[in-house]
C-alpha cells in the first residue's frame, strides 16, 4: 500500500513518462537522454524515427510536458537499430545549447548550436570522420572544450577540441606530444 508521498511520486513520474513518451517513441532504439541546467530547465534528447530515416531530436521539458521537438542530425540511417553510442549537451551562454553526438550511422563526431529562444539550430558540423563515444562538453573562461573517444583508438586515447567563439569554429589539441 503506497502513502499519500509515495502515491503523488509515482502519478507524478507516470505523467511524465506519458509527456516523454508522447513526444519520444516508446519503441526508440537508443536510450531517452535528459539534460537538466539549473537556469535553463530540462531537454530531452532521443533516436526518432523521422519518415524512413533514423535521427537525433531533441526538445525542452515544460510545465506541460515536452515542447515540440527539434531534429539535429539529418540523412540518417534506416537500419532499425541505435545509431548515437554517445551525447553531450552543454548550456551556451544565455543563448541555448551546444550538442555534440557520435553517429554509427554517419561514422562521426557531430556538434550543432541549438537556439534556446527559437528552439531552431544550426546545420551539424563534422569535426571528425569516425564514431566517438566518452563525449563531453564543458566551458571555462570562455573556452568550449570537447572531449572524446574515437571508436577506432586505443582504449586510452582521449582527443580534445575547443572553441573560443561558442562553438561555432572547433581547434584541436594535440595531447599526444
Amino acid at each position: 500500500m503506497l502513502n499519500k508521498q509515495s502515491a503523488v511520486a509515482l502519478f507524478l513520474f507516470l505523467l511524465s513518462s506519458i509527456a516523454i513518451a508522447e513526444t519520444a517513441p516508446v519503441d526508440s532504439l537508443c536510450p531517452v537522454k535528459t539534460f537538466q541546467h539549473p537556469q535553463a530547465g530540462k531537454v530531452v534528447i532521443w533516436q526518432h524515427h523521422f519518415g524512413g530515416a533514423f535521427d537525433l531530436a531533441m526538445a525542452p521539458e515544460t510545465p506541460s510536458g515536452l515542447a515540440p521537438m527539434i531534429r539535429l542530425s539529418f540523412g540518417g540511417s534506416s537500419e532499425a537499430k541505435c545509431h548515437f553510442p554517445a551525447i553531450a549537451v552543454h548550456k551556451g551562454g544565455n543563448w541555448g545549447w551546444h550538442v555534440a553526438w557520435g553517429s554509427n550511422a554517419k561514422s562521426s563526431l557531430m556538434v550543432v548550436r541549438v537556439d534556446g529562444e527559437a528552439w531552431v539550430s544550426s546545420l551539424p558540423k563534422k569535426l571528425a570522420s569516425q564514431t566517438a563515444d566518452a563525449i563531453a562538453l564543458s566551458e571555462k573562461d570562455g573556452l568550449l572544450t570537447l572531449d572524446y573517444h574515437l571508436l577506432s583508438d586505443s582504449a586510452s586515447l582521449k582527443h580534445t577540441m575547443i572553441s573560443s567563439d561558442e562553438g561555432r569554429n572547433w581547434d584541436p589539441v594535440d595531447l599526444h606530444q
